[in-house]
């Protein structure tokens, strides 16, 4: 009779088997199981297990007047898989349910469903849904079916039945419950590494697919970044046509379909537009799901995911194939994985674009600024020039022309080191005007170098600070030396003074970028951004002695500078 029992309990392991597959492999079923605390989550995975332990106990076999089941199979896999709310949930339905089936076990059996569905949502909490092993499962199913067992020998009435029924229906049940929790423990975790290499793949893929992209992307994305992204997208993953659009038109279409799917043309398929509106990747299984206005569209399947950038959802990438359900896991995972990347790749695009408007701004900002203090007291000084001395106050004024034109001309982002100079010297000669003999003025500069190029005001910015924060508060003889020389391949340059020094406080504050004027900070900004940290701007100073201000720029960088 036992093996006989056993046999029959046996065929409907085969029901569980499907059901741990069906589980397994359902995306919404498996992010619940994740998040089983949420109210969607708990009643999804309660009504689904719920559903299992009913079915446990309708195909049950009768014996001494009870029933030997596997209820307590989907009860153990709904608390490991929903943690302790999800078990009592189920318990408390098969329970009940097994309760008024009737029977003189019946309020003990129910009782017993309610225990097994607890321990199993505490085994679950305690160890964690991945923390579970088939052993551990099979010591939960045995302490379960033991549970069960001895509450009926205890409490059941007559005991004489009792006792025939847990001899009869014992060892068959309790093989079965572990066997059948143990092999729904099997598949899922057979699932989840068959998916986790199935991740692995596509991630790998991704990047390829990704560091292929970038240079394309770094401009964001436009309709030839996106088209030369699709080719690659295509190319790499042997679908059968790929798309990327923005929020209103296709960018991009590689593959069957592109007659009437076309660049630079509305967006046609409803499963795009939902995307698109719900920001959720979205699977499509047949040509009507797909959604395509036009007749005989060979695409059947596909798989749509969205583009978000900065928390909204910019436009879709779309892998597409011409046969029914031939969507893969793969396809799905590696569909999210390239629109995450290519999400990540227009984000930081935008952020650079960004970056060089604002400095580009504030590139603009510094060339327009002229001290109107320093406009005013030049203007004072030509024309007291003016009966005195009118070669002085013709030669002021065609400093200061030169000087004006250097400001106001709308200049490449580099120039030579020669031309930088021109307007220096035109500013330096106006201010010797109001120095008078006080200043004297130094260029310490190899001829080698008048033709190299250097960003667009580099060192206006510096000389200015030098003369005015260093130089001008001083009473007595003031020196500024600007020298550049060539030093280990590398063009160093330096503007030294030797006025009042910065505190170190203020120093600091400077260096950290932190300081009120925008003139030191963005050549400071400019030049890393161009040739990298190892090169840049430094600051020595020395309270009361003076302030050397050291640019290095790499001599060979005159191509990156044309490039630029």
């Amino acid at each position: 009779m036992k093996f006989e029992l056993v046999l029959e309990l046996m065929g409907d392991m085969a029901l569980l088997a499907m059901a741990a597959n069906f589980i397994g492999r359902n995306r919404y079923i498996a992010s619940c199981a994740e998040r089983p605390t949420t109210p969607r989550s708990w009643l999804t995975l309660t009504v689904i297990f719920s559903v299992l332990s009913i079915l446990g106990t309708y195909t049950g076999v009768p014996v001494e007047g009870a029933l030997a089941n596997t209820r307590l199979v989907g009860t153990l896999m709904g608390g490991i898989m929903g943690g302790p709310w999800v078990g009592l949930g189920i318990g408390f339905i098969s329970g009940l349910h097994r309760y008024l089936i009737g029977g003189f076990t019946a309020e003990i059996c129910g009782a017993a469903t309610l225990l097994g569905g607890l321990m199993a949502g505490m085994a679950r909490q305690k160890y964690g849904l991945h923390g579970i092993n088939w052993k551990k499962a099979a010591l939960l199913a045995l302490a379960a079916e033991g549970l069960q067992k001895g509450m009926v020998l205890l409490l059941a009435k007559p005991f004489e039945a009792a006792w025939a029924l847990e001899k009869a229906i014992a060892v068959p049940t309790t093989v079965v419950t572990m066997l059948g929790t143990v092999v729904f423990m099997l598949i899922l975790k057979d699932i989840k590494t068959e998916q986790e290499l199935h991740g692995a793949k596509a991630a790998q893929l991704s990047l390829e697919i990704a560091s292929r992209t970038l240079p394309f992307l770094r401009h964001g994305l436009t309709m030839e970044s996106a088209q030369k992204t699709a080719e690659i997208i295509f190319a790499f993953t042997g679908m059968d046509a790929v798309s990327i659009s923005n929020r209103e038109q296709v960018l991009a279409f590689v593959g069957k379909g592109a007659d009437h799917h076309k660049p630079g043309e509305p967006i046609m398929t409803q499963s795009t537009k939902q995307t698109l509106i719900s920001g959720m990747l979205h699977i499509v299984h047949t040509a009507q799901e797909q959604g395509c206005p036009v007749a005989g569209c060979p695409l059947q399947s596909s798989v749509v995911a969205p583009l978000v950038v900065n928390g909204a959802v910019i436009g879709t990438v779309k892998l597409n194939r011409t046969v029914p359900n031939g969507i893969t896991e793969v396809d799905i995972r590696m569909a999210e994985g390239i629109a995450h990347l290519l999400s990540v790749q227009i984000e930081l695009a935008e952020i650079d674009c960004q970056r060089k408007m604002r400095e580009k701004a504030e590139l603009k900002a510094l060339q327009a600024q002229i001290n109107p203090h320093f406009l005013f007291n030049t203007i004072n000084i030509i024309m007291s020039f003016c009966r005195t001395n009118p070669d002085t106050a013709r030669s002021l004024l065609g400093h200061l022309a030169t000087m004006l034109r250097h400001s106001f001309a709308d200049r490449q982002d580099f120039v030579t080191l020669k031309e930088e100079m021109e307007g220096i010297a035109a500013y330096l000669e106006i201010v010797k005007a109001r120095f008078g003999s006080r200043l004297t003025v130094k260029t310490e500069i190899d001829p080698i170098l008048l033709e190299a190029p250097i960003p667009l005001l580099t060192l206006q910015p510096l000389v200015e600070n030098a003369v005015q924060h260093g130089l001008f508060p001083k009473l007595s003889h003031c020196v500024l030396t600007i020298a550049a020389g060539l030093r280990d391949g590398a063009m160093v340059i330096e503007v030294r003074d030797n006025g009042v020094g910065i505190p170190v406080e203020k120093l600091r504050t400077i260096l950290a970028g932190q300081g009120q004027g925008i003139g030191i900070r963005n050549v400071y900004k400019r030049l890393t951004g161009i040739y990298g940290k190892e090169y840049g701007l430094a600051i020595e100073s020395t309270l009361g002695q003076g302030t050397t201000v050291r640019i290095v720029i790499p001599y060979e960088g005159r191509d990156l500078a044309h490039a630029g």
